[in-house]
């Protein structure tokens, strides 16, 4: 909703006050010299000679560092999510944002790397960046993280989620869009299993993974095509899911996509089930319909709101996604489109306004996150 020419320094409009508010997607981020620090000599060394790889047809030209406001650059000189108090005085103390989850843009180098580096590398700098956010972000108790793991390793991953997963601030496991092979696939059913075992979600965000392409047709032109997809990769990591009968072996998994969109959802799934009905042949492992599989296993962001022309055709499209349970408000602080609690907040229908707001997430994360009044926040 908003766009770069706006500030977030103006003043609050109000429309979200009284609400317990959850940001279920920001965004931090730290510099490869913070990074180092953390990493052991053997890979901070290798950083030093030899940095990340490039990214080759990925590297689709934004206007913008990162896709981030401009405004977001700190006043210390820090890009934007790399100052945790400039953070807090932006997104945090300007909304009165009682709880934001953060998730680390490092997570995203392993699109640059992918199987150009060492695997012991990736690691590395994903244990890196955890570390990182427990000890220069986490002394704020509004904020929660997310795990990153090197998810293309199936022992590298579940390693590093199961060195996080009991701290009591990371509350899912950030993957990319795409993944090497969608991720229903057997090489990931360990991370899965080890994600259900701790009571974590999934929470799938815009990345590329192992080099694979932006679309289902190869390379795009221009960013601006990048952003209008986004959604096309989350249709095939659903069907992925279900066909391959994860949510059979693991009744308790819990998906949620971010940055992706909604709207799409309902005319989705129509088209799931009536492939299915013709061709359940193929598939006679699924105990249900495709349909029942979404409503049960997936949650949404905001972020980018799917706003129509006409704001009555909202409340129809609402209406037609019939899920508003699973709406979970997303700002996407820093990037160029960042929306406000305030802009979101305006257009909810009352009924729904607190449960997308907030409420939403507290069921979601259930005991990992602080319920409104309990002063941990």
């Amino acid at each position: 909703m908003t766009d770069a020419t706006e500030t977030l320094t103006a003043p609050r409009e109000g429309s979200a006050r009284g609400l317990f508010i959850v940001d279920a997607d920001s965004h931090n981020f730290p510099t490869l010299a913070e990074l180092a620090v953390y990493m052991p000599e053997r890979w901070r060394d290798y950083l030093a000679r030899f940095g990340l790889r490039t990214p080759g047809e990925q590297g689709v030209i934004r206007a913008r560092w990162m896709a981030s406001r401009t405004d977001a650059w700190s006043p210390s000189g820090k890009p934007p999510g790399a100052d945790p108090a400039f953070f807090r005085e932006q997104l945090m103390d300007r909304y009165d944002v009682d709880v934001a989850i953060l998730n680390n843009i490092m997570a995203s180098a392993q699109m640059f790397i992918g199987g150009a580096a060492p695997q012991e590398f990736t690691n590395a700098l994903m244990t890196a960046g955890n570390q990182w956010a427990v000890d220069k972000w986490l002394d704020d108790e509004r904020l929660y993280t997310s795990v990153m793991v090197p998810y293309e390793d199936g022992a590298s991953a579940v390693a590093e989620l199961e060195r996080w997963a009991g701290h009591e601030r990371f509350v899912q496991v950030l993957l990319p869009f795409r993944t090497q092979r969608p991720f229903g696939n057997r090489k990931y059913w360990d991370l899965i299993e080890a994600a259900v075992h701790h009571d974590m979600p999934l929470a799938f965000h815009p990345g590329n993974g192992a080099n694979a392409p932006v679309t289902g047709v190869g390379w795009s032109s221009f960013y601006y095509e990048e952003h209008t997809g986004l959604a096309h990769a989350l249709m095939n990591q659903m069907a992925s899911l279900v066909c391959e009968g994860v949510f059979d072996r693991w009744p308790n998994l819990k998906i949620v996509f971010q940055e992706g969109g909604w709207s799409w959802v309902p005319s989705f799934a129509w088209r799931f089930d009536r492939a299915w009905r013709q061709l359940r042949e193929e598939v006679p492992h699924l105990q249900r319909k495709p349909s029942e599989y979404l409503r049960d296993h997936f949650w949404y962001t905001t972020q980018p709101v799917d706003e129509p022309t006409h704001p009555h055709q909202f409340e129809q499209a609402l209406e037609v996604f019939g899920q508003t349970d699973r709406l979970l408000f997303s700002s996407d602080y820093p990037h160029w489109d960042f929306d406000s609690p305030d802009e979101i907040a305006r257009i909810l229908p009352e009924g729904i306004r607190a449960g997308v707001m907030g409420g939403n997430a507290l069921e979601l994360y259930g005991k990992k996150l602080p319920a409104p009044g309990s002063g941990r926040s």
